[in-house]
């Protein structure tokens, strides 16, 4: 069996048809044909069934796809590893939706600029699902805050976020959990540092939330709590990206809650030449 063919294989089951994949591998569909017929007449089997447009993955498939991504993941390291003399090729890199949106267009701009055979792929997301994907070796890097003490881990701090809560603009002074009590938090879903630190302010105060309703963007937050629908915390930077300022209501926090290291993450094993750029890029800030 061919990389090729592995990695072409872990595209098809994950988009779940040729023309998917074919986008996802800038190929044209009858290569990723060949090489699915390549594969399956390698092994023997059939590994999709097809179903007009669409395929759907065999049990064997499914079982070789576990054993591809370790395939694809370790002689992506043993690449990793011959070059990392020269920052070059492929980085992938997780990121909370605020640092994407507010912190990382300069720096990133940077790493091209300095850099040009980096390939950089950027996931954003909260911090559980990117702490997870780092683990899971489908990330060699990501930017996030409050994440778990782990040995085989390295982090370097990059920035130290202030955090506040923003209200409707007519809203009373919030200056303790019982100022808003019968607010509803607008939040992300569990798992968001964010989240977890305004509940663990509530917790503080024997205080128990009237309702969380949980939104999948900051301009969700943002538009929501402008439209009156309850309260949210944010990074102060994402303030500056919404255009109806006049609408909220900003209340500072004079507390650990207040500021948030975000820091810069990967495994001990996998330092490279591309994660020490990016980590230079990020620091080299004015």
């Amino acid at each position: 069996m061919e990389i090729s063919q592995l990695k072409t294989l872990i595209v098809l089951i994950e988009t779940g048809s040729i023309t998917g994949a074919a986008k996802k591998l800038n190929r044209v569909p009858s290569a990723i044909t060949i090489r699915l017929q390549q594969l399956e007449e390698y092994l023997g089997v059939s590994l999709f069934i097809r179903e007009k447009k669409s395929l759907v993955a065999t049990p064997k498939a499914l079982l070789l796809y576990q054993y591809a991504k370790q395939i694809v993941a370790l002689a992506y390291e043993a690449e990793n590893t011959i070059k990392a003399d020269q920052p070059s090729g492929p980085l992938r890199v997780g990121a909370l939706e605020s640092m994407a949106a507010t912190r990382l267009p300069a720096p990133l701009a940077q790493l091209y600029s300095i850099y040009p055979a980096i390939k950089l792929e950027l996931v954003t997301g909260i911090r559980d699902g990117l702490y997870q994907s780092l683990l899971d070796g489908e990330l060699d890097v990501v930017l996030i805050g409050d994440a778990p003490q782990n040995p085989l881990l390295n982090r370097s701090l990059i920035y130290d976020e202030e955090l506040i809560i923003i209200a409707p603009k007519e809203h009373p002074k919030i200056l303790m959990p019982s100022d808003a009590e019968s607010a509803t938090i607008l939040a992300f879903k569990e798992g968001c540092s964010y989240r977890d630190r305004l509940l663990n302010w509530y917790q503080s105060f024997n205080i128990t939330p009237k309702r969380i309703a949980e939104v999948a963007s900051y301009h969700a937050i943002l538009g929501g709590v402008a439209a009156g629908m309850g309260i949210a915390i944010i990074p102060k930077t994402m303030l500056d990206t919404f255009p109806n300022q006049d609408l909220l209501s900003v209340h500072y926090i004079d507390s650990a809650l207040g500021r948030i290291q975000i820091e810069l993450i990967w495994r001990k094993e996998l330092i490279s030449a591309n994660i020490q750029a990016l980590e230079k890029c990020l620091l080299n800030r004015t």
